[in-house]
This record gives C-alpha cells, structure tokens and sequence, in this order.
C-alpha cells in the first residue's frame, strides 16, 4: 500500500462532542498528527449513544464545517467526512432513516457498537435488524465482545456477511487486555474487513494509522491489506457493496 492511500473509517476527533478531542486546539494536533502519519482521508465518527452521547446529526455537520475551516485557515491538507459510531438499540434504524444519526460518508455502511457483554443473540439481531432496514452495518471494535471470543460465533457472523472492524491498537497489541488473544491470527485468517484508529485525541487512544499500515504490510499478503486498507474502504466513500 502506497502511504498516499491512507485512510481512517473511525475517529473520535471532532471537539468537544464526545470522550474524545476536547477542543478545537487538541483537534487541530490530532489532525497534524494524521497528516504526519500521511493520512489523507478520516470519517469522522462521534458517538451517537442515547443517555450517553446524544449527539444530533445536524450538530456533527455544523462542528465538521468548523474543523474544515480551520484546517483550510492553517493549510492542513485532510479529507474529512461525516459519519457517527452508533450505539445498537431498537430505534436506532428509525433514527439513522430520519437523518438524526448519520452513517459513514453518506453512504449506506454503518458503524455500529453493542455493550461489550452483550448475548451473541441480541448482537445477531441488531445487525440483521440494521440490514433488513436498508443499511449496512460495520461492527465496530469487534474483538470487545465477549461472545465473539467463541470462535463459531464469529463463524456465524461472517457466514450471514456481516462486516468487522479491528482497531489498530488493538493488532499492535497497545491494549494488556488484547494481548493473550489471537486477533493477529485472526486478521491473517482474512476474517477482518476494515481497520479503524478510534482515536480520541493526543491522549487517550491516540492516532496509530501509520504503525498500523506497516504491521499489516509486513506480515499480511498484498492482496489482503488492499482488499482491508483500499477496497473494502473505497466501497463505503463509493457507497457499493
């Protein structure tokens, strides 16, 4: 993969919306850290978690708007599109239907988080739920679940096509709690379809694209990261499946 082609699916970097950037001076170095890492493209994703993180979609676009300016002001050269993390609950297609929450970059992909103790059935449900809506869902961070940690659980999951996304911190094994699990097996088993950063800012959960893309083009074919890191990402921006 050329450098000139990254891009992040999952970010928490717009300012002060969520746990992640918590002003615009923390999104600034969060977005020139992204063009250090060379970067090019982010989906913005704020949390959309009702009692939690009720972000309204109009709020997302309007703080997008804000960013842009400033980087246009301070020549940071970045594509940014909207898009939202959000959180699995029964009403969440009639909200994604009524433009309240949005999905990534326009496109009919989204990025959809459960409890991390959830049932395997309630899990199950919500992405068929998602899908027979119109939508396709992206299970965000899906190596959080515990029962993903079932191997046919996921066998299932992938059988009925559903879409997984891995952090990068997570393959680069920054996280204690992922190390003693075998997610790096698992992305060589091509069973991982997208990769995010999740960053939250400088901080927590910081920006680790370009480690990332290294790790993977050492240790994965050529085939699988442009099928992980190009194709499958090209579909959500080109809205095709």
């Amino acid at each position: 993969m050329r450098m000139q082609e990254m891009a992040d699916i999952h970010s928490h970097i717009l300012p002060g919306l969520d746990d992640g950037c918590r002003n615009m001076e923390e999104t600034v170095r969060t977005l020139q850290e992204a063009a250090k890492q060379q970067v090019n493209r982010m989906i913005v994703t704020p949390h959309f978690h009702p009692g939690r993180y009720m972000v309204p979609a109009s709020l997302v676009l309007k703080t997008l708007d804000d960013v842009r300016s400033e980087c246009e002001d301070r020549d940071l050269k970045i594509d940014l599109y909207p898009g939202q993390e959000c959180y699995y609950y029964t009403g969440l297609a009639e909200q994604l239907n009524a433009g309240n929450a949005l999905t990534l970059a326009g496109s009919k992909y989204v990025l959809v988080e459960f409890d991390p103790n959830c049932l395997f059935h309630y899990l199950l449900m919500g992405l068929r739920d998602l899908r027979q809506n119109g939508y396709i869902p992206i299970l965000a961070h899906f190596e959080r679940y515990r029962c993903l940690q079932q191997k046919e659980n996921l066998r299932l999951l992938k059988e009925d096509g559903f879409l997984l996304q891995m952090n990068f911190d997570t393959l680069l094994q920054k996280n204690h709690f992922f190390k003693k699990n075998p997610w790096r097996i698992m992305i060589k088993s091509g069973i991982v379809d997208f990769m995010g950063s999740d960053c939250h800012g400088m901080d927590f959960r910081p920006l680790c694209v370009s480690a990332g893309y290294e790790w993977m083009g050492a240790n994965l074919s050529g085939e699988q990261c442009k099928h992980i890191l190009k194709d499958n990402v090209q579909n959500i921006f080109q809205n095709r499946y």
